[in-house]
């Protein structure tokens, strides 16, 4: 019985320690970076509306605005990344 409740602890514990790295993974942005990468797909975007990628990046930008706007500032990061590059643009 002890070894059972001390599996258990020890797995919320675990549990406890993942969700606190989540959110301190998503501190690693900030709102400032998300506004300058926003501004750099919305450049991008209008500059190559030719693009074969062309809606998939405008899902990505769409996603990256989602995410920083609720605060997932990393994320949103990513997915703004992630635009720019389906549109052959390198982060300026």
């Amino acid at each position: 019985m002890h070894k059972l409740k001390l599996t258990a602890g020890i797995a919320v514990l675990c549990t406890a320690l993942a969700a606190s790295a989540a959110s301190a993974d998503e501190q690693t942005g900030s709102v400032a970076t998300c506004l300058d990468m926003a501004q750099q797909v919305k450049t991008a975007l209008a500059s190559n509306a030719q693009s074969a990628n062309y809606q998939e990046a405008m899902r990505e930008e769409h996603n990256g605005r989602d995410f920083c706007s609720n605060s997932f500032y990393q994320t949103g990061i990513n997915h703004y990344s992630h635009a720019l590059s389906l549109l052959g643009v390198s982060k300026g």
